[in-house]
């Protein structure tokens, strides 16, 4: 699937997005704000609990690491958005402002 601005994506691509906040609106994703994120992020982590059977939780750098440990099983690294897809998880997971967001998930009071 063609998901701007990332290209040709696959599911999990799209689920570690949500889980550091991107929207999904069809063919394009983006990062969302307030409530349209907090159900992004959750949506995220389920479909990623859901496709490897793992828990890491909201901790998005454990789930990338995870993935990208993982190597082709789960398609992560997937050369066709790969770098367009790490770049973005990687930004996001330093943003303060989502990491609070995924912080406040996690104790429960998201």
């Amino acid at each position: 699937m063609t998901v701007r601005p990332f290209g040709r994506v696959v599911p999990i691509h799209i689920a570690l997005l949500q889980l550091v906040g991107y929207s999904d609106s069809g063919f394009e994703m983006e990062p969302a704000t307030g409530n349209a994120r907090k159900r992004a992020m959750m949506a995220g982590a389920h479909a990623l609990k859901r496709a490897t059977n793992a828990d890491y939780g909201y901790d998005a750098a454990a789930w990338r690491q995870f993935l990208i440990d993982a190597g082709d099983e789960f398609g992560y690294t997937h050369p066709y958005a790969y770098r367009a897809v790490d770049n973005a998880v990687q930004a996001a997971i330093s943003d303060p402002d989502v990491s609070d967001a995924l912080s406040l998930l996690a104790s429960g009071d998201g």
